[in-house]
């Protein structure tokens, strides 16, 4: 798919990888001011891509920053072995972002993005369930922690169309009370192919823009925001109609040998898709599934990271 087909339905491109891939593939060249870095896993791989200067950031349309992805097609399948080896590479990819910010007493606030309401847009929610809180042991029960255990506080502050309040402000709120020393971020993003729903992680030290994967962008939550570091983290859980239904027919003119035209492609989308405001995005029929088990290896990651040397047993003596 060329760029125009993305301006075409204003859909923004929320993980990195695809966006170089996009971007790539319309120019048919490298991109100045961006490196990429494979690593590869037993059961998949990590690629970082690293913006490094503004043209390279305006190209993009990504800020300059490091996003590391983790893709793993067995991701969306509940195998021990597995889920073991993807929080494992979760925790490394968040502990060489937070090196520079985090010391032994730092305070993190993991903040849930996204609506419990919505199953696919519950991935943050739910990952904070399975977050060990600590921060009020630190002043109440000391003798509760583990040694080693920094504080470590939680929040899902909801969406704007059930609290009336942007999510931007009620987090700001938090870190100025609580005076938190970083952020770590969770929320649902939107993919474009099918093949990356359930099976990717995006970690990057940019911060995040609610709502853009589905074209209702919030305040961004980044350092700029909050005035403290902020570290992503996103999952692809959605995928936009108009995508799929683009792909399809490019799949069948390369199948059948008919010429593929752009534009008559796009008339006939667009068609379709008015019923629906012009816009439509998806979700697969497992998606309770996918939201379950990607949150139990997210927050396992993240748990790793802030509480290195901790068996993975304790874990659950601080969960809510």
């Amino acid at each position: 798919m060329n760029l125009d087909f993305y301006r075409a339905f204003s859909i923004s491109v929320d993980l990195a990888l695809e966006a170089r891939d996009i971007i790539r593939g319309a120019t048919g060249r490298e991109i100045p001011g961006v490196e990429e870095r494979v690593q590869q896993l037993p059961n998949g791989k990590v690629t970082t891509i690293t913006i490094k200067d503004k043209n390279a950031e305006q190209v993009m349309g990504k800020p300059m920053g490091t996003y590391v992805t983790i893709e793993v097609q067995r991701l969306r399948f509940k195998d021990p072995e597995v889920q073991e080896e993807i929080s494992q590479a979760v925790a490394q990819a968040l502990t060489a972002l937070m090196s520079a910010h985090l010391r032994p007493q730092s305070h993190v606030l993991i903040i849930g993005l996204g609506n419990w309401k919505a199953t696919p847009d519950s991935l943050g929610p739910k990952t904070v369930e399975y977050i060990p809180v600590t921060r009020h042991l630190h002043k109440y029960a000391p003798e509760a922690l583990i040694t080693g255990m920094r504080p470590v506080s939680a929040v899902a502050p909801g969406v704007l169309g059930t609290t009336g309040i942007e999510t931007v402000e009620i987090i700001k709120g938090i870190v100025q009370n609580v005076k938190c020393d970083l952020a770590v971020v969770i929320d649902a993003l939107a993919a474009q192919s099918t093949e990356r729903i359930g099976t990717s992680i995006q970690i990057s030290n940019t911060g995040i823009q609610p709502g853009s994967g589905i074209g209702n962008p919030r305040e961004p939550i980044n350092h700029e925001t909050l005035g403290i570091p902020v570290i992503a983290i996103g999952v692809p859980t959605v995928v936009s109609a108009a995508t799929i239904a683009n792909q399809a027919i490019q799949r069948y003119c390369q199948n059948t040998g008919a010429i593929f035209n752009q534009e008559i492609s796009l008339n006939s989308i667009r068609a379709v898709l008015s019923y629906f405001g012009g816009s439509l995005t998806v979700t697969p029929k497992e998606i309770d599934d996918l939201i379950e088990n990607t949150a139990r290896i997210v927050s396992t990651g993240i748990s790793y990271a802030l509480f290195p040397g901790i068996p993975k047993e304790s874990f659950g003596f601080y969960t809510s």
